[in-house]
């Protein structure tokens, strides 16, 4: 128990703007299942089970703090001084390379900061304690011996016993595991990539079970990600929100994955661990594109200049490679329709007056995000995803100055109306709840677009709201909200609508006061900008 004047004097504040910062605390605290216990008398503890609170300590050093530069996180060098900080690194490093035990730069790190954690809370009697079957499953690792030596070695350089967290040190290690350790393990997972493979081409007719490098790929890490689940091992995922916004699709056959993971192995899966899962899913979507992609060819219209338009295509066929053949450079004025007619694509650094979808604009000097945003718009082009929006964007499911507190609330309120106009049933709408509960569908610049990608769903279908005020969704504030109901058959249709609302939404950064009084037609338009490149 922490007394709150002496709190707020430790951290340089007033006593009422600590008491601001209660509400914050708690709801971080509550996404570790720890509990912010405020007493007027006797102060400030926290409730919570022991694991969950080193979990939450570990997520503050790391998200407050370079990869390695431990001794220069000011959380840590107040529990243990640099030399301390060195030692137990020497230790880690030396029986790890002793025991071939390969890990990355995160996982290291994870492993160092867990052991300094560890000692800090077992000094205070904070121990976490494993069951028989538990012990049983950890002693049987091949990582038990090299933690039990990290934890002796602990004791005799830095004179601290805690060879009783022996357990909870064997577990980070299977957490971190990147190899099987047996043909068993292999054979008891096969089962279960089967399961989540059958589910996703069940809910998006695309079928992954021939791509046996991601068979074996998800076979290695599911065994790893099991561990972590079954323990409540919450690893950090950097390239989340990369992995969100770039490669929606894979990240819906990730989400798929994790029910699956859910109702199988009885654990419950996080944003983290889905995201991890959609890098694998991503790759196989790549490969088999690879497999089926032919050399495209195109034209370059460039009005600057042949050291200009060389420029341009000595970059294009860099990024593209043999998957691109530029057939010729020329002048605007050159380029008739039946030079457009020749090709799959023209490159234009200019406006051109011909009509074509074949047309992509680019700019003299392109950079890499340039580059992606071409490639973005050739798949589109490539895979025919003609797109009439107005068939989707139902007029009677826009809601202006929607009033709500909650994404739940949002959801409940639009899916309510969607039931009554037919568009959907009960069972979708329990769907794009479980969607939500999942992983966060908020997608920056207060936009959010929950959804349900589903075999049962017979037509397509977009909502808009404009909510009166901007709300807490998850993490971020959100007032514009786009709700989908996509059938399997149109699965490609996600993925178009999600690069194009990523474009003209997100990366065209507009300020939060254009969604007031934003009418409906004002808001299609800008999908209606895209299509008119699309089709």
């Amino acid at each position: 128990m922490v007394n709150q004047e002496e709190l707020a004097d430790e951290l340089f504040i007033s006593l009422s703007t600590l008491k601001k910062y209660l509400k914050d605390i708690k709801n971080n605290l509550s996404k570790f299942n720890i509990k912010l216990i405020t007493n007027c008398r006797n102060g400030i503890k926290i409730e919570g089970n022991e694991m969950q609170i080193r979990y939450c300590m570990s997520a503050y050093i790391f998200n407050h703090d370079n990869l390695l530069n431990l001794a220069n996180n000011k959380f840590v060098s107040d529990i243990f001084p640099k030399a301390e900080i060195d030692t137990i690194k020497d230790i880690v490093l030396k029986i790890i390379l002793k025991h071939n035990i390969h890990l990355t730069d995160v996982a290291f790190k994870n492993l160092l900061v867990h052991i300094i954690i560890t000692m800090r809370r077992a000094i205070k009697k904070n121990t976490v304690e494993y069951n028989e079957s538990q012990q049983q499953y950890l002693q049987k690792s091949n990582y038990f011996i090299p933690a039990s030596e990290i934890l002796n070695a602990v004791n005799v350089q830095l004179g601290v016993d805690i060879s009783n967290e022996v357990y909870y040190l064997t577990q980070h290690f299977i957490a971190s595991q990147k190899f099987i350790e047996s043909a068993k393990s292999r054979d008891d997972i096969f089962p279960l990539v089967n399961d989540i493979l059958k589910s996703i081409e069940a809910n998006t007719e695309i079928d992954l079970s021939i791509d046996n490098e991601l068979i074996s790929g998800l076979m290695i890490h599911l065994i790893a990600a099991i561990s972590r689940l079954k323990f409540n091992m919450n690893i950090k995922n950097d390239i989340l929100k990369t992995v969100k916004d770039n490669y929606p699709l894979a990240f819906e056959m990730a989400v798929l994955a994790a029910e699956v993971l859910e109702k199988k192995e009885r654990v419950k899966t996080n944003e983290n661990e889905i995201g991890f899962l959609a890098i694998h899913f991503e790759a196989s979507l790549e490969r088999n594109k690879l497999n089926t992609r032919k050399i495209k060819r195109a034209i370059i219209v460039c009005s600057m200049g042949l050291s200009t338009a060389l420029l341009a295509k000595s970059k294009l066929q860099r990024h593209f490679g043999e998957n691109l053949h530029i057939e010729k450079v020329m002048s605007c004025y050159e380029l008739t329709l039946e030079e457009i007619k020749k090709v799959d694509f023209v490159f234009s650094t200019v406006p051109v007056a011909i009509d074509s979808s074949k047309i992509v604009r680019i700019t003299p000097i392109m950079s890499e995000a340039d580059l992606l945003k071409v490639e973005k718009r050739i798949n589109r082009i490539a895979n025919k995803h003609i797109i009439n929006y107005k068939n989707f964007f139902k007029k009677d499911l826009f809601f202006p100055a929607l009033k709500a507190k909650s994404a739940y609330e949002v959801i409940d309120l639009i899916t309510n109306k969607m039931i009554k106009k037919q568009y959907i049933d009960e069972k979708i709408r329990t769907i794009i709840i479980n969607r939500e509960k999942l992983s966060s569908t908020e997608i920056g610049q207060c936009i959010a677009i929950p959804h349900a990608l589903d075999k049962n769903i017979k037509e397509a279908c977009v909502a808009v709201a404009v909510l009166d005020r901007p709300i807490i969704w998850y993490k971020e504030y959100v007032q514009l909200v786009f709700l989908l109901c996509i059938p399997k058959n149109l699965n490609e249709l996600w993925s178009g609508f999600f690069e194009i609302l990523f474009e003209k939404f997100i990366e065209a950064k507009l300020p939060n006061k254009w969604l007031v009084n934003r009418g409906f037609e004002e808001i299609i338009n800008k999908f209606e900008e895209s299509e008119k490149y699309d089709s």
